[in-house]
């Protein structure tokens, strides 16, 4: 076979393209969800740094709104429905279309405003169309502040 150095390098070519086809292939598919949330349902808020921890708001703007929602609208926080001592935070982003979710104290659900999924109070899937639960953060309140580590 004559190879002239044209040849080669389409040949070269040719099988770089072949050797990349694979993980072009896999960075194209669509994302899982991955089956953990940040934290590990039984970590204790103790047990994360406080120096990581972020001020959302104060008590009394929890209180009087009902939530608080982050500025960068990447966490909403509520009093924990179980124990008005403690408070809950979530990523407000429904699972299932990207919408932000709402509190509605009165059903003690998140309810998404596009599809009308709802979540538990720490972020369950309550009813569909969502299948994937809201990620959830430890939150704790503090000198009268609500802090979260998100």
């Amino acid at each position: 076979m004559n190879l002239n150095r044209r040849k080669l390098l389409s040949w070269f070519g040719l099988g770089w393209l072949a050797s990349m086809l694979p993980s072009s292939l896999i960075g194209c598919s669509e994302a899982q969800p991955e089956a953990s949330s940040p934290i590990a349902s039984s970590e204790s808020v103790a047990a994360a740094p406080s120096s990581s921890f972020k001020a959302i708001g104060t008590i009394a703007q929890l209180d009087k709104e009902g939530s608080l929602l982050s500025a960068d609208k990447k966490v909403i926080v509520i009093r924990d429905p179980q124990d008005a001592k403690k408070v809950v935070a979530v990523n407000p982003t429904c699972t299932h279309k990207g919408c932000t979710v709402q509190w509605k104290s009165a059903d003690k659900a998140f309810v998404c405003p596009c599809h009308d999924a709802e979540f538990t109070a720490s972020g369950a899937v309550k009813e569909g169309p969502a299948k994937t639960p809201l990620t959830r953060y430890n939150a704790k309140i503090e000198n009268g502040k609500v802090l979260v580590n998100a």
